[in-house]
């Protein structure tokens, strides 16, 4: 609260409201001072409209005194300007508002610091303490570059699946520090792989048979992996993916017909956009024991390829409602009118 003015200003006051009331009466009838009329009045309410101006502007903020001399002829002018009602109503009206302002209500919410994100996860759990949604706002969003390279280092807490497409949306940041710690970390992801591949080619140039056909097998996940977490792009895309199937071929002439195999050869073959030898391979892995859950919606898919719509809702109804409830089936199934 401001204190009260000082002896000067209430002294200033009470001569500027007797000055003004003075003037008043010159107006009446039967008062002494009646007899100078108008130019009494004007004179004693001017002299009482500076006296008001002066003290309201000793009493306002610093801030409201800017500038100075346009503040002090507002303040006058509006003592002057309003006869009688003017001088008394401003002073009481500008000093109740300055000492005695009305009482703010306590506001219903609470500010709170946003957490800093952790460089290693505090503990072990089996679900990441940020999600991807989240660590993305803060690359698309936040101001600060260091939030957004810590939204990257914490992509280190999340399956390659989730991090890699975060690691990419970091790629497009404005910052070199940013761009640079997400090219390093894609690139030891892919590394990494490419090491794994190079380690089972060296194998599986001195094995032969059954062994041959598990290396093979290992190879073409490698290969799928870099595909599928999108490590790869343009012609290196389509080479990965031949490399997956050529691969994953050679597994099956050396241990038969598998159904991940099979699942997995639909899956290149969809991706090369090659649907009926990948619907084919998809039937196939379900006659020998694949899950519904699994295949079914790659065969909609293909179906949708070959623009036979009746065959999509079939896939579709034929999944377990407790399937088609989660994302993103559960928006496909309401697309073609499926109930879970």
């Amino acid at each position: 609260m401001k204190p009260w003015p000082s002896l000067g200003a209430p002294t200033l006051i009470f001569a500027a409201l007797t000055l003004d009331l003075a003037g008043t009466l010159s107006l009446l009838p039967g008062v002494p001072l009646a007899s100078g009329g108008w130019p009494v009045f004007l004179v004693l309410h001017l002299a009482a409209a500076m006296s008001t101006a002066l003290v309201l502007f000793r009493l306002f903020p610093r801030p409201y005194r800017r500038p100075r001399r346009r503040s002090a002829v507002t303040l006058f002018v509006l003592c002057a300007s309003i006869p009688v009602f003017g001088i008394p109503g401003l002073l009481f009206g500008i000093l109740a508002a300055l000492y005695l302002p009305r009482r703010e209500s306590p506001s219903p919410f609470v500010t709170v610091e946003i957490p800093e994100l952790p460089f290693r996860p505090l503990a072990v759990s089996e679900q990441p303490l940020y999600g991807s949604g989240g660590l993305i706002g803060i690359l698309r969003n936040a101001p600060d570059p260091e939030k957004r390279i810590q939204a990257v280092m914490a992509t280190r807490q999340l399956r390659d699946q989730d991090a890699v497409p975060i690691l990419r949306v970091a790629l497009r940041d404005p910052e070199d520090d940013v761009r640079l710690l997400a090219y390093s970390l894609l690139d030891g992801k892919e590394q990494r792989i490419n090491e794994q591949i190079r380690r089972l080619l060296d194998e599986l140039a001195t094995a032969s048979g059954q062994r041959a056909g598990l290396l093979h097998r290992q190879v073409a996940n490698q290969y799928w992996e870099l595909a599928y977490l999108g490590l790869a792009s343009g012609d290196v895309y389509e080479h990965v993916l031949q490399q997956v199937l050529e691969h994953g071929d050679a597994a099956i002439a050396q241990l038969g017909r598998e159904q991940g195999l099979l699942y997995q050869r639909g899956r290149v073959l969809l991706k090369l956009g090659r649907g009926d030898e990948a619907e084919a391979a998809f039937r196939e892995a379900l006659e020998r024991g694949m899950g519904e859950a699994d295949v079914l919606p790659y065969l909609a898919e293909t179906a949708y390829l070959r623009r036979d719509w009746a065959a999509v809702q079939a896939c579709l109804q034929r999944l377990e409602p407790q399937v088609l409830a989660e994302p993103p089936l559960s928006l496909v199934a309401r697309f073609w009118g499926v109930s879970a």
